[in-house]
């Protein structure tokens, strides 16, 4: 099944403009230029990037260019995509428009996103199942099936964080943290 991984760096070709970026996968897959062009503006604007594809990816900013590797992952049509950690190096206001992104993505392509995080609130509002991991090695202690998703994203607030199911989550899996600190 094909996969694709968004990094926590944008890993993009500095040589290549937005569009030449996000055409990438599916030229390499030999797809007519029709297609191609298709399937790059169809990924372009669902990241909120319609008209920058001749910039050059280095006159983008950190969130501009966390959505161009988005869109070219998004372009090879991925069954599961891994995540690790693209939000991190993002501003609050950028991650949060990128929270509601990755949503909205994860909801219109049906595709099954696994997302890698140290923010427990990141994970509690974009995950439906959390895993929490050991330190080395890296082994799942505990899984928390969550929904805390659909409250937010529905209702488009994020009062949901202030309930008592939340909070006793979230006391869960810091407790499970720190019980990994070495004293």
């Amino acid at each position: 099944w094909h996969r694709g991984v968004v990094f926590q760096s944008p890993t993009l070709y500095p040589w290549m403009s937005v569009n030449d970026n996000v055409e990438f996968g599916p030229k390499m897959r030999g797809l007519p230029q029709k297609e191609i062009d298709d399937i790059r503006e169809h990924f372009l604007d669902q990241v909120n990037l319609e008209g920058f594809g001749d910039k050059a990816t280095f006159e983008l900013s950190g969130g501009m260019k966390q959505r161009v590797a988005l869109a070219r992952v998004l372009a090879n049509y991925p069954q599961v995509i891994l995540m690790d950690e693209p939000l991190g190096a993002l501003d609050a206001l950028t991650r949060a428009n990128m929270q509601t992104l990755i949503r909205k993505i994860w909801e219109e392509n049906n595709t099954t996103i696994i997302f890698i995080t140290h923010d427990i609130d990141e994970a509690l509002s974009l995950g439906t199942r959390i895993a929490v991991m050991s330190k080395r090695p890296g082994k799942i202690l505990e899984q928390f099936e969550v929904n805390f998703t659909d409250k937010i994203f529905e209702e488009k607030s994020k009062d949901v964080i202030y309930t008592e199911e939340y909070i006793n989550v979230k006391k869960q899996i810091l407790k499970l943290i720190n019980s990994q600190i070495e004293d």
